[in-house]
């Protein structure tokens, strides 16, 4: 019997896509792992990974890797989608491109995902589709607006999804993380542009970059997260949805709270002045 086949888009070192590989595997698949270059997925070299460059905002990309992957196997099992792109900054201050890119990246990615995989996956009614959203897709906050768009439209979108694949015997998760520790912060980068109206909250944009990977924020270790994750979905009843790491307590809390009271708070946390050190490259 050949082994399951996983497709995991955000493969790239040291994040949650590669992670996930290294669980996959140890539960018996063969990984199919993408990032827009396979240079960026050096550390991964066990040999049931194969790596492709899938660029998930790129049409042509997104069909040439889905149609590589089932020229090579019976069909793909689980698809993941972790590709992701993160701005910080006020919404006022965000060209238009920037914005795109993200909601290009975060949304319409996982879009042409499916629109590729899950036709092919319903003629076989043996898989499951996983989106990566966020916790910020269901209550926002301040500095990342795009960011919390892109996520939750992607939340909306994937439950839609999962109503609507029901018919076709096709599973679908969607993983709310919360604080998961990554390289993001290595990544980031803002400056407050000379004309924007937040100059005098610069170290609080800043920090927005930052404490979602302290331990103040609960962050959740990489491969733990990609552990539970990988045995959620495995499991022969998938949850639905699921969310794990840092803060979602907490937001699980504000949720619940009337949106003008969850809004204020949020709006309160983010203006405290962050603690030196925290709010920009160390």
């Amino acid at each position: 019997m050949s082994k399951p086949i996983a497709f995991i888009t955000g493969c790239s070192n040291g994040g949650i896509g590669a992670a996930l590989c290294g669980h996959f595997i140890a539960k018996g698949y063969i990984v199919y792992a993408t990032a827009r270059s396979v240079e960026a997925m050096s550390d991964l070299t066990d040999e049931n990974v194969r790596k492709l460059a899938v660029d998930v905002t790129d049409d042509v990309s997104v069909a040439n890797g889905i149609k590589q992957i089932y020229a090579e196997t019976e069909g793909i099992d689980v698809l993941v989608s972790n590709a992701g792109y993160s701005h910080i900054g006020p919404l006022l201050d965000t060209p238009f491109e920037e914005g795109m890119k993200v909601v290009q990246t975060n949304f319409f990615g996982f879009v042409r995902l499916v629109k590729n995989v899950v036709p092919l996956m319903a003629k076989r009614q043996l898989s499951t589709v996983v989106a990566i959203g966020s916790i910020l897709g269901e209550m926002a906050t301040p500095f990342q607006g795009f960011y919390n768009a892109s996520k939750a439209a992607l939340h909306s979108y994937t439950e839609t999804l999962r109503m609507e694949c029901q018919p076709l015997k096709v599973k679908v998760v969607l993983v709310a993380p919360g604080s998961i520790k990554s390289n993001i912060s290595v990544k980031s980068a803002y400056t407050v542009p000379e004309d924007s109206f937040y100059g005098s909250l610069e170290k609080q944009i800043k920090h927005v970059m930052y404490q979602s990977q302290t331990k103040d924020y609960g962050v959740m270790d990489t491969d733990e997260f990609a552990a539970v994750v990988v045995g959620k979905i495995t499991s022969p009843k998938p949850p639905q949805y699921l969310s794990l790491g840092g803060f979602t307590t907490r937001m699980w809390i504000l949720k619940w709270l009337p949106r003008t009271t969850a809004e204020a708070l949020i709006w309160m946390m983010a203006q405290k002045e962050p603690k030196p050190g925290t709010y920009g490259p160390m």
